[in-house]
């Protein structure tokens, strides 16, 4: 499904839009700092920690029901883990089947963002979250045009420029991409999901010490990062074997290449003839 109707949206949208009437329900943590630990475990990219991310961006709108920047976050978690999902899809490591298939999560993803792109057309969180989509799609142009956005609002971020990189990387060329994905890795070194796909890089250009390097940064970055430990496994793993299958002894004669059976030779001892 495509974005561009949201696209449209941003433009017409009035920057007075009207907000939703906040609601904070007592009991509950800070919703606003809830919001920063999310974002901070969206960061780390391993299964567990942005499930947990979302959540947290979850109870945070149970506790303020007007905190649709918590609705973007979300948003933002789910497009990444659909990425995901969609990039061990494609791969040979040996990754367990996501019980809600990437594209559906995508897609419920980008159906929560409709309404607040009517109402809050130019709020950053919301065009940060359509900047990674959009740059998890490879659509440089509209990836451009949200990150400016969020820039001009004095809301710049890690996440912003891994769209941007997003974007970029399926047309560089192997080399340009993984120049690009070393420098984003060192400018952002909490943003795990660069340094997944640095390795990955790696890979594909023969350079296994090198992804293996790379791998064990990330690991001791974030142990539990599943998808770090299934590929170091996929690169150590022996190759597999190429058995040649030997065909299996045949008893008896060899069939005649005319399709019959030769005759079978006489075992008989001949009569010797008199003198």
């Amino acid at each position: 499904m495509s974005l561009y109707p949201l696209a449209i949206f941003f433009a017409l949208a009035a920057s007075g839009s009207t907000a939703r009437a906040t609601t904070v329900l007592p009991g509950h943590p800070d919703p606003r700092s809830t919001r920063e630990v999310a974002l901070a475990l969206i960061s780390r990219d391993d299964e567990s920690s942005l499930n947990r991310a979302v959540t947290l961006l979850d109870q945070a709108l149970q506790a303020n029901a007007g905190l649709y920047q918590a609705r973007a976050d979300r948003a933002l978690a789910e497009f990444l883990i659909a990425a995901a999902d969609r990039d061990e899809e494609a791969s040979s490591e040996n990754a367990p089947a996501p019980r809600v298939s990437w594209r559906s999560r995508r897609e419920q993803a980008l159906e929560s963002l409709r309404p607040l792109v009517r109402e809050h057309a130019f709020d950053p969180s919301v065009a940060r979250a359509l900047a990674v989509y959009y740059g998890l799609d490879a659509n440089v142009e509209q990836t451009a045009k949200f990150a400016a956005q969020t820039r001009a609002a004095g809301r710049s971020d890690g996440f912003i420029d891994l769209a941007e990189l997003l974007a970029q990387l399926p047309t560089d060329p192997g080399e340009v991409a993984l120049a690009r994905l070393a420098a984003f890795s060192v400018a952002h070194p909490q943003l795990l999901r660069a340094r997944l796909m640095l390795a990955r890089a790696q890979l594909a250009l023969s350079r296994k010490s090198e992804a293996l390097s790379t791998l064990d940064g990330l690991l001791a970055a974030n142990p539990r990062y599943e998808r770090a430990q299934r590929l170091k496994a996929f690169i150590l793993s022996p190759p597999p074997s190429r058995v040649i299958p030997v065909p299996a002894w045949r008893d008896g004669p060899l069939p005649h290449p005319g399709g019959r059976l030769p005759r079978k030779r006489s075992t008989a001892v001949k009569a010797i003839p008199p003198f």
